[in-house]
């Protein structure tokens, strides 16, 4: 293998490496506008082959075009690494423009415009490589195969990096921006030596302007952004923040918003110790039938509401959540007790491998229009029996809708945990059913709620608990769905309710921005 063939497949490698990067990047700067539910993860997955396709047909043609001519090569490459520097200028323009549309069309137009170009132009490399590595016909099957191994070594191990080190620790403009750098720097090496610098005045232009660009993520002046970064869940934000609109009794406070959803939304006044939701108050009073010092597992921190009221119920808690950050940032701008131990661990995953047993277990994982539907599955609640005291509970968090075709998802995860022999009530905290949260009470042994009296800060005090209750004979279960492992229906059941939910997040937040 001579030296000029080495090169050559070296920048397969990076090729390789930078289609998986393009893809996770480009995900992620989806989430803020459309989530991150499955519908999501379709569309970034099926127009990735979409772009590669267009790129392999295309390479193809100019290979046989321009045979054994390496200049073609680099100038595909400098323009895919300009293109993919520049994914969190593009994406913020197009994805503010079309914010208002529904989440398929507006992350299938978005993803043509910013993600689809750049992964084209690198699906044309490998055609392009195996015609300038090929001299004899019979060898191009080796050298096909060579190729293809070592593009996909590349995003193999780009892959695991983006995904688990350097998006989590920088977020997604500056791995983007070196990623590009990185794909672009030795083909514009190459076309300096080949006195081919035109390309030089397109490509250094766009790098620049990465290099400058700031999103647009100010709100107007009574909103105060006080930390943001991007990571595993995607982007954080914490601002203080004005009454929001949709909550009766809300009055400014500090929110902590994932993807432009707001998860939660803790009260300035009181010094951070409550949360301006009064919906989250009914949490802590359905789980103070237990004494102090009973074991709790909370999966998933959010912005510390729940430990707060665990902690001042006398609870012993562990405390699961995926992504570091959102530790960190509940430590430094949401009162939480500096010294609090988090585990970073899946919340199915913590549930399988612990040898902890617990009285109450409570699911706080929702991300935005995202469900945990493995959680919910008949395997994952049976998971979680087998962690549970004889007199523990299960509580899990949902949305409000339970009747009508929006409700067909909550009446599912009913029959679901009906499926697996527990005692469940659904508590559906006031409010009509769209401003609602229905908060499921599930049991191994007939509980009581009829004794509960509790308050937190201003709310009201809430007694007698059952009144809250949905009578399940009038819901009928006939048509609802048992959720197993193997058909993880949860996101699908939901998706027209979620979409119009986070359709809604979008509408109010861009009033606000400047």
């Amino acid at each position: 293998m001579n030296s000029k063939t080495s090169y050559f497949y070296f920048l397969s490698f990076l090729e390789g490496g930078s289609v998986m990067a393009c893809e996770l990047f480009a995900a992620k700067l989806l989430a803020p506008y459309f989530g991150t539910s499955l519908y999501i993860w379709a569309a970034v997955l099926g127009l990735t082959l979409g772009g590669l396709t267009i790129g392999y047909f295309v390479g193809g043609k100019l290979s046989k075009a321009y045979d054994q001519k390496p200049e073609l090569l680099y100038i595909i490459l400098v323009l895919a690494g300009a293109l993919l520097a520049i994914m969190p200028f593009s994406s913020h323009l197009i994805m503010t423009a079309l914010s208002n549309a529904t989440l398929s069309t507006g992350a299938i137009i978005s993803l043509l415009v910013y993600m689809v170009p750049p992964l084209s132009l690198m699906g044309m490399v490998s055609p392009v490589i195996i015609n300038l590595v090929t001299k004899k016909a019979s060898n191009s099957g080796n050298s096909a195969g060579n190729v293809y191994a070592i593009s996909t070594l590349g995003g193999i191990l780009f892959t695991f990096l983006m995904g688990f080190y350097i998006i989590p620790t920088f977020g997604i403009k500056i791995p983007s921006l070196v990623t590009g750098f990185l794909l672009a720097f030795f083909p514009m090496i190459s076309l300096i030596v080949k006195r081919r610098i035109f390309v030089l005045f397109i490509v250094i232009p766009i790098f620049l302007m990465s290099l400058t660009f700031q999103p647009k993520s100010g709100y107007s002046d009574e909103y105060q952004i006080l930390y943001e970064s991007e990571g595993i869940l995607g982007q954080i934000k914490v601002v203080d923040h004005p009454a929001y609109e949709f909550t009766a009794n809300s009055r400014p406070g500090r929110a902590l918003i994932v993807n432009n959803t707001l998860q939660s939304f803790v009260s300035l006044s009181d010094n951070l110790k409550y949360s301006i939701w009064e919906w989250s108050h009914y949490y802590p009073a359905a789980a103070s039938i237990y004494p102090p010092k009973s074991k709790v597992l909370l999966l998933g921190l959010g912005g510390g509401t729940l430990i707060k009221q665990l902690k001042r119920l006398g609870f012993n808690v562990d405390v699961v959540e995926i992504d570091k950050r959102v530790g960190e940032v509940c430590k430094q701008y949401f009162g939480v007790d500096p010294e609090l131990e988090i585990i970073i661990d899946d919340a199915r995953h913590y549930i399988r491998t612990t040898h902890n047993m617990y009285d109450i277990i409570i699911y706080d994982t929702f991300l935005g229009e995202s469900v945990p539907e493995h959680l919910l599955t008949k395997e994952g609640i049976q998971d979680a029996q087998k962690i549970l005291n004889k007199d523990g509970m299960i509580m899990s968090n949902f949305y409000g809708f339970i009747r009508g075709e929006t409700g067909y998802a909550a009446r599912s995860v009913l029959k679901t945990y009906e499926s697996a022999e527990m005692n469940t009530k659904i508590l559906a905290t006031p409010g009509e059913e769209q401003s609602r949260n229905l908060i499921f009470l599930a049991s191994k042994q007939q509980l009581s709620f009829e004794d509960v009296s509790f308050q937190e800060g201003r709310s009201d005090t809430i007694r007698n608990l059952p009144q809250y209750f949905i009578d399940k004979k009038t819901i009928d279960l006939q048509d609802a769905e048992i959720l197993t492992d193997n058909k993880p229906k949860l996101s699908k059941l939901y998706a027209k309710a979620a979409m119009s939910w986070k359709r809604s997040y979008n509408q109010y937040y861009k009033k606000y921005f400047k």
